[in-house]
């Protein structure tokens, strides 16, 4: 009976470290959250809204430190919509690196984050799509309008710095269902398959946000988060004869309900 008193509390104590461990990881930067003033002065908090330094490291006085240290980080976000559309007088467009290129005029999309590192629930709505002058849509759509499956993914970091605050943040994107997309051109079948990732504003709280999918030839910029593979996170595209990779290219207006920061440091 004893042994298996010790042996029960012997998980019991596993358990709790993995939980401690668990939580510890989900902490870690980079993550989703808002940097609010409060009313408490302290040299533990942080000295500005962006939540990156914390006003005991500030080289000032201890009164100015107290001062300015009235900012909390609280991770997550409360309320978690969010939208986009695409930047006027720009267009989206889907290259393959053997050339082939369909292009959009307008972006729309609706999506919330989903958790402390994750965005999920989006949808995006493209519209005026073509590809070598033959109108594009997805199935039971009108011409021209192409809309994606649920995408989602998480963020973690593009590139780390000495300094912590310089480290460049990305959010990763792929199918929480399916395809990417499936549409047609002119009776053609396309299919898009794979994730792709792109950088985001990062260490400051925003209500609206500029983001932009780079690519160039079909080769997505950035494809990989800090220590991962070229081509880690690429797209796909197969109209009828192989899937080829494949680059978005597109600039997007991001607006959020309440002020976001993707903070790299807490």
């Amino acid at each position: 009976m004893r042994r298996i008193k010790i042996v029960g509390l012997s998980l019991i104590a596993v358990f709790a470290l993995a939980a401690i461990t668990a939580g510890s990881a989900m902490a870690s930067p980079p993550e989703f959250g808002r940097c609010l003033k409060g009313t408490e002065h302290s040299k533990s908090n942080y000295d500005s809204s962006k939540c990156i330094k914390l006003a005991g490291e500030d080289a000032v006085s201890e009164a100015e430190q107290l001062k300015k240290g009235v900012y909390k980080w609280f991770p997550g976000v409360v309320k978690t919509n969010f939208t986009t559309k695409m930047k006027e007088a720009t267009i989206a467009t889907l290259e393959t690196v053997g050339g082939t290129k369909i292009t959009c005029k307008e972006e729309t999309s609706k999506g919330e984050y989903t958790g402390l590192k994750t965005i999920g629930n989006m949808i995006a709505h493209f519209t005026g799509c073509e590809t070598a002058g033959l109108k594009c849509n997805s199935v039971g759509k009108g011409e021209g309008v192409i809309d994606t499956s649920p995408l989602g993914g998480p963020i973690g970091f593009e590139k780390i710095a000495e300094i912590a605050s310089k480290s460049t943040i990305a959010n990763e994107l792929h199918a929480e269902t399916g395809n990417v997309a499936e549409f047609t051109c002119a009776g053609l079948k396309v299919t898009v398959i794979g994730s792709v990732l792109h950088k985001i504003s990062a260490n400051a709280m925003k209500l609206t946000a500029t983001e932009k999918f780079t690519a160039s030839k079909g080769e997505q910029k950035p494809d990989h988060f800090a220590g991962g593979t070229v081509d880690e996170h690429t797209l796909e595209s197969n109209s009828g004869s192989g899937f080829e990779e494949a680059g978005q290219t597109i600039t997007s207006i991001l607006t959020n309900e309440e002020k976001v920061e993707a903070n790299g440091v807490v």
